[in-house]
């Protein structure tokens, strides 16, 4: 694996399919898509306002034609494959604007909902793919003159896909570490919302990453303690509010850039230092490890803003096979552990790296 710093620009999205004539298959389904638009506007004399699945504003012409609104309602989010044409015009428009590394990250996305697609119907091939691929080229060379690595800003990237009801799974790959897995729609990325872009470190022996996905839970009120008694106790600690329980899927990769540093066995240890897990903040969080079905259950006792000791408990599996290495967490209270085993069946059977 090439470093982060050293991969080059424009092998970003490589693929072999925009060399090969049009497909008619792809002409019909461009075509399908067109007159969804056409026929609920072509009484209208002006452009009408529409919202995507996340209520974000476009605008549909008369025509057909499709204008995305970068305005107060507009966040970044991974592309919809039911909606992959609606995102190629998004990026159209961050494009315009010199997003470029919106752009980067949202072509990304849009190209694995194509492969995706792809894989269930091999004569798929939209003819906004080809632009898309254009101006996510085009962009990550653009970027190649900023000190902060694109991969950094542009990955994970990720396609949400319909299975058992719309958008329900979050297809998330990284090409720079080469990993593929599928994860609950309800874990949300970190790295949507501002700078968050986890954990990211790189010294003369190894390149990591960590990426966090979170679903905020409900407060949760220990048996025999009211609202009143925790507003008392928060107005008694000054603090104005607590902060709310949650699950934390975590994902970390690194890579070796000298021999092989570690071992299968001992893999965890190396992530345990990254996050600060020391033997010291183990014993002061009651910690412990235990080896399950080829990964690990550790157990630990956290205490909220008014002193209420939280049970928690966090899944984890390691893949060590040098130079690369991967680990996946699940934490959650312990109270929430059936949700937190199905999203983990979920994460862990479809994690695959590519050679």
């Amino acid at each position: 694996m090439e470093s982060i710093h050293s991969q080059t620009k424009t092998d970003i999205i490589v693929d072999p399919l925009l060399q090969k004539p049009w497909i008619p298959d792809a002409e019909e389904e461009e075509s399908r898509s067109y007159h969804r638009f056409l026929s609920e506007f072509k009484n209208k004399q002006s452009s009408v306002k529409k919202k995507d699945s996340f209520g974000r504003n476009y605008l549909v012409s008369p025509s057909g034609k499709i204008r995305f609104l970068i305005d107060d309602e507009y966040r970044k989010e991974f592309p919809a494959q039911r909606e992959a044409d609606i995102a190629a015009k998004e990026l159209e428009v961050l494009y315009e604007v010199r997003k470029e590394k919106e752009v980067v990250f949202l072509g990304k996305g849009i190209h694995l909902c194509y492969r995706l697609k792809k894989e269930k119907d091999p004569g798929f091939f939209p003819e906004w793919l080809i632009r898309s691929n254009e101006m996510t080229n085009k962009a990550a060379n653009e970027w190649s003159d900023q000190t902060i690595p694109l991969d950094l800003v542009s990955e994970p990237y990720g396609c949400y896909v319909d299975e058992i009801s719309p958008m329900d799974f979050l297809y998330l790959e990284s090409e720079s570490f080469r990993y593929r897995l599928k994860i609950p729609s309800s874990l949300r990325y970190e790295g949507l919302f501002g700078n968050r872009l986890g954990i990211y470190g790189e010294n003369h022996d190894t390149i990591y990453r960590i990426v966090r996905f979170v679903k905020f839970l409900s407060n949760y009120l220990p048996a025999g303690q009211t609202e009143w008694d925790e507003a008392l106790k928060l107005q008694t600690s000054g603090k104005k509010k607590k902060t709310l329980p949650k699950i934390i899927l975590s994902i970390g990769s690194s890579f070796d850039k000298v021999r092989p540093l570690r071992n299968p066995k001992n893999y965890f240890v190396f992530w345990d230092s990254v996050r600060s897990l020391s033997k010291s903040q183990m014993r002061m969080l009651q910690f412990k490890r235990t080896e399950v079905n080829g990964g690990y259950l550790s157990e630990w006792v956290e205490v909220d803003e008014i002193g209420n000791s939280i049970p928690m408990e966090m899944m984890e599996y390691y893949v060590y096979n040098a130079p690369r290495g991967y680990f996946l967490s699940l934490s959650y209270p312990k109270r929430e552990k059936e949700l937190a085993t199905t999203y983990w069946n979920t994460i862990r059977t479809s994690f695959e790296v590519k050679d």
